[in-house]
C-alpha cells in the first residue's frame, strides 16, 4: 500500500487487523487509497477479503467484539456496519475484518487504559 500512493500505511496488528486513525491522513474512500488497495489485494491471505458482502460468520464474529468491548465498559462502542466512513475524520480507529467495519468515534479514547485493556479483553487488537 505504501509503495502504491499510501505512505502512511499502517503494518498490521498481531490480530491480523489494519487500523487507520484519524490522525494517520488516510482516506479509505480517496482514488489513491483505492488504487492502491486494488493493485495489492493479491497479497493477501487467500487473495484478500470477499469482494461481495461479508459472511455471517464474520459479522457475528466483529458483533461479538462490540458486545464485549461494552460488556467490558465502554458503553459507547459501535456495532459494526459493512462500509468505511467516507472520511476519517471524527474517528479515533477505523477497523475492517472481513469486509466488516468497525468505525470507533473519537468520542471514544482509544488511547485511554480502560480502552486498551477492553481490547485486549475481547480480542480486538
Amino acid at each position: 500500500m505504501r509503495a502504491n500512493g499510501v505512505p502512511n500505511f499502517p503494518d498490521p496488528t498481531g490480530g491480523g487487523g489494519i487500523h487507520i486513525s484519524a490522525s494517520s491522513g488516510i482516506n479509505p474512500q480517496s482514488p489513491a487509497f483505492k488504487s492502491a488497495q486494488s493493485k495489492c489485494r493479491h497479497l493477501l491471505p487467500g487473495g484478500g477479503p470477499p469482494t461481495g458482502p461479508p459472511s455471517a460468520q464474520a459479522k457475528l464474529a466483529v458483533l461479538k467484539i462490540s458486545q464485549c468491548m461494552r460488556h467490558h465498559g465502554i458503553s459507547d462502542f459501535p456495532d459494526p456496519t459493512t462500509k468505511l466512513p467516507s472520511s476519517p475524520s471524527g474517528y479515533g480507529e477505523v477497523t475492517d475484518r472481513d469486509g466488516v467495519v468497525l468505525a470507533v468515534p473519537d468520542t471514544i479514547d482509544v488511547q485511554s487504559p480502560a480502552y486498551q485493556q477492553a481490547a485486549a479483553a475481547c480480542g480486538f487488537h
